[in-house]
């Protein structure tokens, strides 16, 4: 494991525990231990005024091409994995995307094989969920926002009015930072993302809710009704846990995706763990 607990120094206060941000730290009986979901971030050390908490043999895998490879040959996916990591400004090599655009048209390029990295600025996107997705919206006008209601507000639409639009933005937290944009590109292409997401089916979900429910006994829950970026991109960066969504209507076509696809999001330091424990699950019997 990335980190060990002293169970001679422990004083089982559960500090630990709580304070977990990859719910990596597990109770047993009156001990703690820590699980194959540690990410190495080393957070548990800073709570814990015992000093019991130290390294431990191995650290946790962090390359993305290892893990990007790990996941396609163990749920068999058929599609590449879409990187998503906000940064200020794009980072070297990486270019600008002029748009105009759409986030969930990226997503599609990456998941059929376009791989090269791109930094998403508000600017570039003709989508409003970028407002709710940490980098903002695109300025205009307010007879471009009033011409834009009739594609998506009414009957026969997404949304049978304006305020019930906005009223589904209050299901999710909310950044507290507005990034300057979003890198997207195939999982093999971007070190250290934040998150990533791809499309499965049925039985691959239940692999991988299997696998992060095997030692934190947590659910991995899901969110439809929305955009497929907002139900997915402010959990999983904020909250740090996977999601799951069926996405909407625009997502879907804009990614292809099949009938029998659900789109999953995991935080990137989840990762690691997930791979391992899928090893560990009723499925590696397969």
């Amino acid at each position: 494991m990335p980190f060990m607990i002293n169970q001679e120094l422990c004083a089982k206060c559960g500090g630990c525990f709580v304070k977990c941000p990859n719910r990596a730290i597990v109770q047993r009986g009156e001990r703690y231990r820590v699980t194959e979901m540690c990410c190495d971030c080393g957070a548990c050390t800073d709570f814990c005024s015992m000093r019991a908490i130290g390294k431990g043999k191995q650290r946790a895998v962090s390359d993305n091409r290892i893990l990007g490879k790990a996941l396609k040959d163990k749920l068999h996916l058929d599609r590449h994995i879409v990187a998503m990591r906000f940064a200020d400004k794009p980072l070297k090599g990486v270019q600008v995307e002029e748009g105009p655009t759409f986030w969930c048209s990226m997503c599609g390029d990456v998941l059929e094989g376009n791989a090269d990295p791109l930094f998403l600025t508000a600017d570039a996107c003709i989508c409003g969920g970028t407002a709710l997705m940490g980098i903002g919206a695109r300025k205009s006008t307010k007879e471009q926002r009033a011409e834009s209601f009739p594609v998506f507000i009414g009957e026969g639409k997404v949304y049978s009015s304006e305020e019930v639009l906005n009223k589904a933005g209050r299901h999710f937290p909310f950044f507290n930072k507005k990034y300057g944009g979003v890198i997207i590109g195939s999982f093999e292409h971007v070190d250290r993302p934040d998150m990533i997401l791809f499309p499965v089916n049925g039985h691959q979900m239940c692999m991988l809710s299997t696998a992060y429910a095997f030692d934190t006994g947590e659910m991995i829950m899901g969110n439809s009704g929305t955009a497929a970026c907002l139900a997915m991109t402010p959990i999983t960066l904020l909250n740090n846990k996977p999601v799951f969504t069926c996405g909407d209507h625009g997502a879907r076509t804009n990614m292809r995706l099949k009938d029998e696809e659900i789109l999953v999001s995991i935080p990137f330091r989840m990762v690691s763990g997930l791979v391992k424990n899928m090893d560990r699950t009723i499925f590696a019997q397969e």
